[in-house]
């Protein structure tokens, strides 16, 4: 049985992967530790025998961040084509700001990411060896914001007096803290407010008066 390498096209992965993946990321959205996330757990949630997943897994850890790399890439395809739809930037930042607010108080796998990858455990460097080695899009965010920005600047929505980059990261780092708000369960502020801040704030620096 061929290992799963993470540079499979989702058409090529096999059903009982997908359905290892599945299982994981329910377990994670309903709150499960990955550290402590049991194999045995995973394939019961499958519905599939344990020794299954190990024809296409050496480890947990492989079964764990190829899942949440796998919905990462998902998400991030429907996100870029719906951004891509949207013919101006305040329409792409509305749409940016609406998808994130969807998630409501579901567990994003992107900020599990962040977590895993940041926690100095044994657990995280493995994972993060795994990633390193996988061919997983890590940038490709970072590339639609150019796209978006840059076409913005060319239409004249944009300032053209700011290096790109700097937009760049700038807009994703207020999106991000968006994101982290609509997790957070005690803020001190209404998230329509939050919302309104970070669209307004992006505006403010980055679009001409």
């Amino acid at each position: 049985m061929a290992r799963i390498t993470g540079t499979e096209g989702a058409e090529r992965i096999p059903p009982k992967v997908l359905l290892l993946y599945q299982a994981v990321n329910q377990l994670l959205a309903e709150g499960a530790d990955p550290i402590n996330l049991k194999v045995s757990t995973i394939t019961d949630r499958a519905g599939i025998g344990k020794g299954t997943a190990y024809e296409y897994f050496d480890s947990k850890e492989e079964i764990v961040i190829h899942a949440v790399v796998y919905q990462m890439q998902a998400a991030m395809e429907q996100l870029e084509k719906g951004l891509l739809a949207r013919k101006s930037f305040q329409d792409q930042l509305n749409y940016l700001l609406d998808e994130v607010s969807a998630q409501g108080g579901e567990p994003n796998c992107f900020l599990k990411l962040v977590h895993l990858l940041t926690d100095n455990s044994q657990f995280s460097r493995q994972v993060q060896e795994i990633l390193d080695s996988a061919t997983c899009e890590r940038n490709r965010l970072i590339r639609l914001f150019r796209k978006i920005l840059g076409a913005a600047v060319e239409r004249g929505e944009v300032r053209a007096d700011m290096p790109l980059d700097y937009m760049v990261f700038s807009v994703g780092g207020r999106v991000l803290a968006y994101m982290v708000a609509v997790m957070e369960e005690n803020l001190e502020i209404e998230l329509p407010r939050m919302r309104e801040l970070v669209y307004e704030g992006i505006l403010k620096e980055f679009c001409p008066a």
